[in-house]
């Protein structure tokens, strides 16, 4: 048995976004250079996280509506599960923001993925940022001896 002493170090929270324009392109996770615009599934690792690492929250945020296309559908998640912090849905509206779901998920490592599928034409605007908030366990970054 053993006896139990209150913790006298901290973490500090740390952030990350990934942010992206309807023209811009990026290697997806199957190594292929693809496009945010066009009707088709996107699927890109965006944020890689650290082995330990614990989502606390984020959210996405619409800031230009993405023009011209019938809908804009967003999952954020990783490798092992496509929508664990944020299921589909239509995000093509500005101004609008949506809370990601932290799970208590323990990551071995995998990247924070985003698929995105645009339906009907080709997108001719459009901006959008992913912000996410993590620890990782066992890390301290301070002291809080007085």
């Amino acid at each position: 048995m053993s006896l139990l002493i209150p913790t006298r170090t901290f973490q500090d929270v740390m952030h990350a976004e990934f942010s992206w324009n309807w023209d811009d392109t990026m290697i997806n996770a199957s190594g292929v250079s693809t496009d945010f615009k066009t009707a088709a599934a996107h699927v890109v690792d965006c944020i890689p996280l650290p082995a330990g690492a614990v989502v606390l929250g984020g959210g996405l945020e619409v800031l230009t509506t993405f023009a011209t296309v019938s809908t804009y559908a967003v999952i954020v998640g990783d490798s092992a599960s496509t929508n664990r912090y944020l299921s589909t849905a239509d995000r093509k509206a500005a101004a609008s923001t949506v809370a990601l779901v932290p799970t208590g998920y323990v990551s071995l490592g995998e990247n924070i993925r985003l698929t995105i599928t645009p339906t009907g034409s080709d997108a001719t605007a459009g901006k959008a940022t992913l912000r996410v908030s993590y620890v990782v366990n066992g890390r301290a970054t301070g002291s809080q001896i007085t």
